[in-house]
């Protein structure tokens, strides 16, 4: 006979397998954040406030990880004879590191919403008008997360049933949707911003940052979709949703540490870049008053000035003579290459 928690065990045993796979990726993209931030010395605030930022999501994914972990254990093999697998279930859904579990991928939703915020706030120029509406909608969630988690607390009370999906599904439902506005937003900036790159640099040249895999890290699109999946399971209550809301919750972690990474290797959108590429526009360059050639070379040397690099002289810019290039990055050393052998990879190493 079928015992009446048998979806709920295989969705949470296929959600935990799941999430140590995730969990691995998350390991090593924190380390290699660590990696590249140490290189740069943490010099800066924003190193440390992104040093502070990733150690703090791991430490929470870390927790939730072994609240599941353990939660599992106890319930397959301490309590798997007395008082059985589906009186345990029902008894100790609100245990206190299940509850504390819980609160991780809550606080890790917050994390990276706020993240996301941020860059859409980035990506749009510095433009605040952007942000007003999806931040107020983030306000919103912050009320509800907390009203959620009480509700899970109280006695009897459990992350996927009962009252607390009542509080729960708008919560989601808030969430996500947001989440698709500020998705949308960054996607159709950074297609906007695109056009612009490869104008400035070539269609080669620009596509560190111009490419789908970088559009769809930028606007965390598998962490979206992942919540769009996500909602409806939740709120019919369906046992399924214990396997995808383990997913998702690590998605909640690996997404921001995608941005992260991007960002302190020197790969994302930063504002100095979107403010050079939007200003370098020329509409008098495009109905013809300057020479089509002239204006992409200079919007070249603009956005990659942008980027770390400084050109030295320009001159060469206007001439068919093969010219040597200064490219200086930061205190490192100088050297000459020719104007014609300039990569995207030489900016990395800024």
């Amino acid at each position: 006979m079928s015992s009446p928690t048998a979806l709920f065990e295989h969705s949470f045993y296929i959600g935990n397998y799941l999430s140590g796979i995730m969990y691995g990726i998350e390991l090593m993209m924190y380390f290699s954040t660590l990696r590249h931030l140490r290189r740069r010395a943490l010099r800066r605030l924003s190193w440390k406030f992104f040093f502070l930022y990733s150690t703090l999501l791991f430490i929470l994914v870390t927790i939730d990880m072994a609240t599941n972990a353990v939660w599992g254990e106890i319930m397959w093999i301490d309590k798997r004879e007395s008082p059985g697998v589906p009186a345990f279930i029902l008894e100790d859904l609100s245990v206190w590191y299940q509850v504390l579990g819980s609160t991780t991928v809550v606080a890790m939703v917050l994390m990276g919403d706020a993240l996301l915020l941020y860059r859409l706030y980035i990506i749009w120029g510095s433009n605040y008008w952007i942000v007003v509406f999806p931040g107020l909608v983030y306000c919103a969630t912050l009320t509800l997360g907390i009203l959620e988690l009480v509700s899970a607390f109280k006695p009897g009370g459990f992350f996927y049933s009962g009252k607390t999906i009542d509080i729960g599904t708008p919560y989601y439902a808030i969430t996500v949707s947001m989440n698709i506005l500020i998705t949308l937003l960054i996607c159709v900036r950074l297609f906007y911003l695109s056009r612009q790159a490869r104008a400035a640099l070539g269609d080669e040249s620009a596509k560190l940052y111009t490419d789908v895999a970088a559009i769809l890290v930028e606007s965390a699109a598998p962490y979206t979709a992942m919540g769009i999946l996500f909602l409806p399971f939740y709120a019919r209550g369906n046992n399924v949703v214990v396997a995808l809301g383990q997913v998702w919750s690590k998605l909640t972690c690996i997404a921001p540490q995608m941005i992260i990474l991007r960002i302190v290797s020197g790969k994302a959108w930063t504002r100095e870049t979107v403010a050079t590429l939007t200003s370098s526009s020329d509409p008098e360059g495009r109905r013809g008053r300057r020479p089509l050639g002239a204006s992409r070379s200079k919007s070249s040397v603009e956005f990659t000035s942008a980027l770390g690099l400084e050109f030295q002289p320009a001159s060469h810019l206007y001439s068919n003579e093969p010219t040597s290039t200064t490219i200086t990055s930061g205190a490192e050393s100088e050297q000459k290459l020719p104007f014609e052998e300039l990569e995207l990879s030489d900016i990395e190493r800024g």
